[in-house]
């Protein structure tokens, strides 16, 4: 069943499903639609090795920008 469910509890064992995935570090990924070689992936269980899912990168989103610090000393933030 491909009907679409906005926000499903959960994805099981052959599922299809559009996640959004936070990362530590920035991973340099390219859209599948540009490359399926750089633009797939797989996420494997750091415990014992196995794999969890595979997916395909799709847009990406844009890097949030830094904190500015305190106002400049004319009292104007830009």
């Amino acid at each position: 069943d491909l009907s679409l469910h906005p926000h499903p509890g959960q994805l099981v064992a052959n599922d299809i499903g559009r996640v959004k995935i936070r990362t530590a570090e920035p991973l340099p990924a390219d859209s599948y639609a540009d490359s399926r070689r750089t633009g797939s992936f797989i996420l494997i269980d750091p415990s014992d090795g196995t794999t969890l899912t595979a997916g395909m990168a799709g847009e990406s989103f844009a890097a949030p920008e830094p904190v500015k610090a305190a106002a400049d000393d004319d009292g104007w933030d830009f």
